[in-house]
Formats: C-alpha cells, structure tokens, sequence
C-alpha cells in the first residue's frame, strides 16, 4: 500500500491504525467529505461510542477547528456524564468558562449585533454563576458587620437590577418562543 500510495510505511500504518479506532459514523463521515482528516484526528483521541454524539454537537453548533480540538479535551477532561451533557449542549460556552472568560470567537451562525448579545449574555451568565455560589456556598460568614453595612446598598441593586434583567429576559423569550 505505501509504495501504491507513494508513502512511507509507518505514514500508511497510522493511517490504518487511525481508522481502526474510529466509530462507524466518523468513518462514513470521512468517506463522503462531511468530516476533514484533522478533524478525524482529533475525534479518534475520543472513546469510539462517544464520537457520534461530539460530533453531532460539533457540526450543530458549526465549531472551527481550534474549537473542535478544545471540545474533545475538554471531553476527556469531563468528570461525569452530567459535564460532558452540558459540554454536548453548550460547547462554546464550556470552552468559554474552561477558558475563564468569554470566548472571543463568535458564533458564525449569528450577525454582528447576534455575537454581541451572546457575548454579553455569556459574561452575565458567568458573572452571576460566580455571584449564585458565592451566595449559597461561600463568603457571607467572612463578612464583618462593616463590610455588611457598606455592601447593602449594592446588594440591593444587585437584587432590583437582576429581577428586571430577569423579567426583561422572560418576555424576550415569549417573544421568541411566538416567533
């Protein structure tokens, strides 16, 4: 095969080993042009019952290739099935938080004012997760009654802003939901 294909064998053995680790949807996938090879070598460092389903997520959410290689990191990375749910759900947004911010790269779908609104969505959502378990969980009981008086007042804002933000929110929905 290396000599018809005027390769090295070592080049032809990887291939061949490549392919043997790829589920049946990445092989067909390949053979009809819908998957790249680069993209092929990043799905096979992927369990071969998983590759489907990131590769469905990939191709819905329209992922560049510096994506793509982030998604399945961050799958290998994943703890339980309830990350890698929300990984297949969300994967700008995971690669996004596993990065510690909002992801620069836009969402090709989506026009100009489209990737701004998302942009501005995804750090209000990671903002307020921050603040959510913040709440819940943490630093309240590290506050001394000074720091207490001073933070009411923003707390209180806090508390008006996000319910008018959320009711705001809510109607945007029924609006896209009547759409």
């Amino acid at each position: 095969m290396a000599e018809l294909l005027g390769r090295h064998k070592s080049w032809v053995c990887r291939r061949l080993a490549l392919i043997e680790r790829w589920g049946p949807k990445a092989r067909d996938e390949l053979r009809v042009g819908l998957l790249t090879p680069t993209a092929a070598r990043q799905m096979v460092r992927l369990p071969e019952g998983n590759q489907a389903e990131v590769l469905e997520a990939i191709r819905r959410e329209a992922l560049s290739s510096a994506e793509r290689g982030g998604v399945v990191d961050l799958w290998l990375r994943c703890a339980d099935r309830r990350q890698q749910e929300y990984l297949l759900a969300h994967p700008r947004e995971a690669l996004s938080q596993a990065k510690g911010g909002v992801s620069a790269v836009g969402d090709p779908r989506l026009s100009e004012a489209g990737n701004q609104v998302w942009k501005r969505v995804g750090l209000l959502l990671d903002v307020l997760g921050r603040m959510e378990v913040w709440l819940a969980h943490h630093g309240r009981t590290g506050l001394t009654p000074q720091d207490r008086v001073i933070l009411s007042p923003r707390f209180q804002r806090l508390a008006r802003d996000a319910g008018s933000v959320a009711a705001l929110s809510q109607d945007f929905v029924g609006e896209l939901e009547r759409a």
